[in-house]
């Protein structure tokens, strides 16, 4: 029998609360210790006189800071609690900030390709031919268009498509199946119909040109094996080499600036469109294989490129680019 450990919450955050925790564990998390910490949170709120649901950064702006004697990890625990409940309540319509605290972790700057930027890297890359035109460089030429796409175009990791093998593909109805990706995951990743038939013009031409139908849908020199993370990193920094925009980039991007390039693209257009960025972003978390959905707003967060469409989408703000601390 699970040991579930039950507390009463008697603020006005109580009934989201009790959901919060009650949905966690119909999905087979214990939740003791998050639990517990939405009782130090209920607490606080009563304390502060907070009668109603309003989450806001001035609200819980005490409560993000770090409590005398405290470790990173238990103020971790506290945010990452705050940051569940507040999107849960996202979820069911009711706008709460959304903290990005992440305590200790310092993000490198990533590089998000513009869309001059993105027009002459795909360029290159489908102009390409080897200096030497021997049968595997011509074969590996071939896979470079497709591959770099499913990066831009479908946010993968460099090693999922790698290590992506030819029973896991869908061609047909344009589905891929990620297995055992980052943190374990299982995902579907469908693709875009003008990408699932140039996939399909690909692996046709590929299975000809090899004469059987190979296990990797991308595969090395050796086509027993995979294409290899590293020699797609070179081939890339190649390819953005040649692009006039590489003298003047003072980040150099790899292969995985065009994933964190899809989601800044796909939140951007959401905004414009009007969509609620809270109750779509668990699920584009979801296709992205991530944690949780804050890890990927943080992608989002850090460009300048998203300030730009904030500010003509001023409404949506306040919920769309929470204030990110350190402390």
């Amino acid at each position: 029998m699970t040991d579930y450990r039950n507390y009463t919450y008697r603020s006005s955050l109580a009934p989201y609360m009790g959901g919060l925790v009650s949905e966690k564990r119909k999905l087979g998390f214990i939740y003791n210790v998050q639990a517990y910490n939405l009782k130090r949170f209920d607490d606080y709120w009563i304390a502060h006189g907070y009668d109603d649901a309003a989450i806001t950064v001035e609200r819980v702006n005490e409560w993000l800071c770090c409590l005398p004697s405290e470790g990173k990890s238990s103020q971790q625990g506290r945010v990452s609690t705050l940051r569940s409940l507040a999107f849960y309540m996202n979820t069911l319509g009711i706008q709460a900030y959304v903290p990005l605290i992440r305590i200790g972790d310092d993000h490198p700057v990533i590089h998000i390709l513009s869309d001059d930027e993105i027009r002459e890297l795909f360029l290159v890359i489908d102009g390409y031919y080897p200096e030497a035109p021997a049968a595997v460089f011509l074969r590996m030429a071939d896979e470079y268009p497709v591959i770099f796409r499913f990066y831009y175009c479908c946010g993968m990791r460099n090693n999922e498509a790698c290590s992506l093998k030819t029973s896991d593909v869908d061609l047909e109805n344009g589905i891929l199946m990620i297995k055992e990706g980052k943190n374990h995951k299982d995902r579907l990743v469908y693709l875009p119909e003008d990408l699932r038939l140039l996939a399909g013009k690909y692996f046709s031409h590929l299975k000809r040109t090899l004469g059987f139908e190979p296990v990797w849908f991308f595969p090395g020199r050796n086509p027993a094996n995979h294409v290899s993370k590293t020699q797609i990193d070179k081939k890339f920094e190649a390819f953005w080499n040649a692009t006039p925009y590489s003298k003047s980039c003072d980040r150099k991007p790899t292969p995985h600036c065009l994933r964190h390039t899809f989601v800044v693209n796909r939140i951007n257009q959401w905004i414009l469109e009007g969509a609620d960025v809270n109750v779509m972003l668990p699920y584009l978390s979801k296709y992205l294989g991530h944690r949780d959905p804050d890890e990927s707003f943080y992608y989002y967060h850090i460009v300048s490129e998203a300030f730009r469409i904030i500010e003509q989408k001023d409404t949506v703000a306040a919920s769309v680019i929470p204030e990110v601390r350190r402390r």
